[in-house]
C-alpha cells in the first residue's frame, strides 16, 4: 500500500504547480489536443510547454499519441479516477473502503517531490550549506 500512496503524492505534487493543473483543464475540455492548442492559452514558449507536458507524461497523467509531425494529448482516465477515488474518500463521513494506512516514509518526513522539483532543491541545500559556512565563521571571529 506505501508504493500506491507514494505513487499517488508524486501525482499531487505535479498537480500543485498551477500551470500543469490548467494544462489539465485545457486537455480535458478539448478531449484531445496538440502542443499549438496548449500554448494558444498561454503566454510561454514551446519548451517551457514541453518541459510540462515530459512531467505529466512521466506522471501518468496525459497520454501522449504521435499522429504524423504532430503529438496528440488527452487525459489518462484511469490516473484521474484514481486520484479522484482517493479525494472523494478523504471528503467521505462514511469510510467504507479500508483507509490507507501512512507508510513509513510518510512519519513526519516530506513526500519525494516531483523529478521537475529537483534543481530548486540543490539550490535550496547549496543555500543550506552556504548559511551553515557563514555561521562557522562568524563563530570563528567571535572565538
Amino acid at each position: 500500500m506505501a508504493g500506491k500512496t507514494s505513487n499517488l503524492a508524486a501525482k499531487l505534487t505535479v498537480l500543485a504547480e498551477p500551470m500543469r493543473l490548467d494544462i489539465l483543464m485545457i486537455i480535458s475540455g478539448a478531449g484531445e489536443c496538440c502542443a499549438n492548442d496548449i500554448l494558444e492559452h498561454f503566454d510561454i514558449t514551446q519548451p517551457t510547454l514541453s518541459h510540462h507536458m515530459s512531467v505529466l507524461i512521466e506522471n501518468g497523467l496525459v497520454n501522449a499519441n504521435k499522429q504524423g509531425r504532430f503529438m496528440r494529448y488527452s487525459i489518462n482516465k484511469p490516473a484521474v479516477n484514481e486520484l479522484k477515488k482517493v479525494i472523494d474518500l478523504l471528503c467521505s463521513d462514511s469510510h467504507e473502503e479500508t483507509p490507507v494506512k501512512p507508510s513509513k516514509s510518510s512519519s513526519g518526513r516530506k513526500a519525494k517531490a516531483a523529478p521537475s522539483d529537483e534543481p530548486s532543491k540543490r539550490r535550496d541545500k547549496k543555500k543550506d550549506k552556504d548559511k551553515d559556512k557563514k555561521k562557522k565563521k562568524d563563530k570563528k571571529k567571535k572565538k
